[in-house]
């Protein structure tokens, strides 16, 4: 379980679910919906004890009710999982008997959802195993609850720069700093200013816990100021390409990091630059979804979901869209695990380059991989990451109908908190949502790769996407064991 998510039901009550299943923002059956993934993944989080859960799922069997009992449970539950909880798992992995994977996600995820930036993480983990001593997983979860009370959430000044000044109809403001000004902050700050040049710039105050997810508020409040200069000036922009967090050595880039939505078949079949449409739909859907991978957090979330439901959802229903398009990626997830595999399988074995050497497509490297691990003669690869995408992949080839649905129901989990967060923006005019940055941070990648899959099926088989839909859901259901290996095929023609 992700613990933040806990902590996000707690706040999301502060709205109140009555509230927002009275005005129609979002339905009961969504609300539920909620509540019950809550409770699976409360049930699968070590990190509590048999109590705790016990009584958390009777707090959630059915809506808490705003400012209920149940809702100040579930608040201060958050509040008392919240303190101790890398602590928790610092005990777990003391033990032989744990998830390595289960660990990972919930670790990261807690650390991520409490407002750290990935580099800040990164970083501290990476001084902490380059020191002399061993670390283990326990000092790791140690490490990270003290930094976690080391750095609470704190003010953070920035500087946004402009190479010119912007054309504002009542001047620039008062308390902007130009010309030489400019560099002066910078250098009282330590920074170099060399080869920058900036006639005005504001410095911006965000709340974070780190340098680097200053800049990210940063980022977000600099492009709102770019959307509201488009609409106001009918003009763009000009902003200086790095932002300067007071406290940091170095300045940070103005863009952030891509999302990581990708539709590859778009260069594989040489789609890119092609200017005849075969589908309006789907050609609509991919520049929807771009969005999803460089837009704020609103904007992404609201065309990435319009891409998903404008191609995958029922008449009359559009929440079905994340299960469609849950079952698409599912399908597609053993063939990319097993190429993926094969690639450092071979440069790490050379009896297994030698193997795959003659087999010249990804499916057919996909099949030997997958038929190694079923026989049980794929060797130990390096990195832990490997090891573990193996385990998986034989748990699937052990029961591959049940664990495929247990990924595609994890997946539409996913992809019904995008389309929550969707509702919430649209309707409810709700744009500081709690989940709303970790849910991209779930589904961007999960998003292009069903989008990947969709492309392929509308430009190599001419399948519309719901028949792609369904012939997913076929293969989920019909493939057995005997036939474990048809797993790399699960949305080929049959």
């Amino acid at each position: 379980m992700r613990l933040a998510k806990l902590d996000k039901f707690r706040r999301f009550g502060r709205g109140t679910p009555s509230t927002v299943l009275q005005s129609g923002t979002l339905s009961e059956a969504s609300v539920r919906r909620i509540c019950s993934a809550l409770q699976r993944k409360v049930g699968k989080d070590p990190a509590l004890s048999t109590v705790e859960k016990n009584y958390l799922r009777q707090q959630i069997n059915s809506v808490p009710k705003a400012d209920g009992p149940a809702h100040h449970t579930v608040e201060q539950m958050a509040r008392l999982l919240d303190a101790n909880y890398l602590q928790r798992w610092a005990k777990v992995v003391a033990t032989p008997d744990f998830s390595i994977e289960l660990f990972a996600r919930s670790v990261a995820s807690h650390v991520l959802d409490m407002g750290f930036s990935p580099q800040y993480i990164h970083g501290v983990l990476k001084k902490k195993v380059r020191g002399d001593a061993p670390v283990s997983l326990a000092d790791m979860c140690e490490e990270l609850h003290g930094v976690q009370a080391l750095c609470p959430i704190r003010p953070f000044k920035v500087l946004l720069a402009f190479p010119r000044l912007p054309k504002l109809a009542n001047g620039i403001p008062a308390d902007w700093l130009r010309g030489e000004a400019v560099k002066g902050w910078l250098v009282e700050n330590g920074f170099d200013i060399t080869n920058v040049r900036a006639q005005a710039a504001v410095v911006l105050t965000v709340d974070a816990r780190d340098p680097g997810a200053a800049a990210q508020q940063a980022r977000e409040l600099s492009d709102r100021f770019a959307a509201r200069t488009r609409i106001a000036t009918g003009e763009p922009l000009d902003r200086v390409a790095l932002l300067w967090v007071q406290g940091d050595e170095m300045p940070a880039p103005l863009v952030g990091e891509s999302r990581g939505v990708r539709v590859k078949e778009l260069d594989r079949e040489g789609r890119i630059f092609s200017a005849v449409p075969t589908s309006d739909s789907v050609e609509a859907a991919l520049e929807l979804l771009a969005h999803l991978d460089e837009s704020s957090p609103s904007a992404a979330i609201a065309g990435g979901w319009g891409a998903i439901e404008g191609l995958l959802a029922d008449p009359g229903d559009r929440a079905t869209a994340a299960d469609n398009l849950a079952a698409l990626v599912a399908c597609s997830f053993p063939r990319q695990e097993l190429t993926s595999l094969s690639f450092k399988a071979a440069s790490e074995f050379e009896h297994i380059a030698a193997l795959l050497g003659s087999k010249p497509t990804n499916r057919e490297r996909s099949l030997t991989i997958a038929q190694l691990i079923q026989d049980g003669k794929m060797p130990a690869l390096k990195a832990t990451a490997d090891r573990a995408a193996v385990e998986r992949l034989r748990k699937l080839l052990g029961d591959p109908s049940a664990e495929l649905q247990t990924v595609k129901d994890s997946i539409a989990d996913a992809f019904h908190r995008l389309y929550r967060q969707r509702n919430l923006i649209l309707h409810g005019g709700r744009l500081n949502s709690v989940a709303l940055k970790a849910s991209l941070r779930t589904v961007s990648k999960l998003a292009g790769a069903g989008m990947d899959r969709i492309t392929h099926g509308h430009y190599v088989q001419s399948l519309r996407p719901l028949e792609l839909v369904a012939r997913a859901n076929l293969s989920i259901a019909l493939i057995t064991k005997d036939k474990a290996l048809n797993c790399v095929d699960l949305l080929e023609h049959k």
